[in-house]
């Protein structure tokens, strides 16, 4: 458990890493510097069946799973 008043998370590295694989945030939102999300098996997955990435500027809606 890693618990901030500010919400923000900030390690020297920019890593985190769970025993699990899994990072749940209360409004589903994971945010980062360079918008980049790396995984190891590069697969993207969401619950709610809606994942948005930002390409020049605008903003995409890709429905279930993407697979990279």
């Amino acid at each position: 458990m890693v618990s901030a008043t500010n919400r923000m998370v900030s390690t020297t590295d920019g890593l985190v890493s769970t025993t699990g694989g899994m990072i749940s945030t209360t409004g589903g939102m994971i945010s980062t510097t360079n918008r980049m999300v790396s995984t190891t098996d590069r697969m993207v997955s969401t619950t709610t069946s809606m994942t948005t990435s930002m390409v020049s500027g605008n903003t995409i809606a890709f429905q279930r799973s993407i697979n990279i």
